[in-house]
């Protein structure tokens, strides 16, 4: 492997790392001490860690991965399958370390809060990893599918993912989380594709730049 392709490697995943950071702080932090399924495996999660608490939310989300990078790298390719990995195990023992180390809690109490900060610290986490062909994992990777063989975007494809999750939210956490949690996904899926709508512009104005100075 040339160096240069090392140096693009070591940047691809260190930004995957810092997407992989946020999410976890969003639903450690925001979501999961408020009990807001946000969507995803990790809303899914939350449902599960409610009805068998043995098992705690990074390792459900381990788990349930397992059985989707098979159809990551089947539908959609190497790059985005061993980004998704790391990503997905990553994520998994980072939200481990903040709930069994740093004893992660609610940093605040008001729902509404919940939502807007964990929504928008978790979407920036996503944005990030999807605008450089990677995923957290989880039904990250159903909505990278449906937008890869469909004129859908990838934030809209997240929503339509997530609907099933938060009806599971709502009714194992109560209709008032339920509406909070539709509310988050809905956040989420407009918000991701705004961010990489910005990051993809910036990367292409650096292009740009790149090729005039050369």
């Amino acid at each position: 492997m040339k160096k240069e392709n090392i140096i693009t490697t070591i940047k691809e995943y260190s930004i995957v790392t810092l997407g992989v950071i946020l999410v976890a702080f969003g639903i450690q932090y925001f979501y999961a001490p408020n009990e807001i399924a946000g969507g995803g495996l990790s809303g899914l999660a939350l449902v599960i860690n409610n009805y068998v608490p043995v098992l705690s939310v990074g390792t459900i989300i381990f788990l349930g991965n397992l059985v989707l990078f098979i159809i990551s790298f089947i539908l959609i390719g190497g790059d985005f399958g061993f980004k998704t990995i790391y990503a997905s195990f990553a994520l998994s023992l980072v939200m481990d370390i903040m709930e069994k180390v740093f004893h992660s809690y609610a940093l605040t109490t008001n729902l509404f809060l919940a939502v807007i900060c964990g929504t928008l610290i978790i979407a920036s986490g996503l944005a990030i990893a999807f605008a450089i062909n990677a995923s957290t994992g989880g039904t990250d990777i159903l909505a990278k599918i449906l937008n890869k063989y469909s004129t859908i975007d990838i934030g809209k494809s997240l929503l339509f993912v997530d609907l099933f999750v938060v009806i599971c939210g709502g009714i194992t956490f109560g209709l008032d989380k339920g509406i909070f949690s539709l509310i988050a996904v809905v956040i989420n899926g407009l918000l991701v594709d705004k961010l990489i709508h910005i990051i993809e512009k910036k990367q292409k104005e650096k292009e740009i730049q790149l090729e005039n100075v050369s």
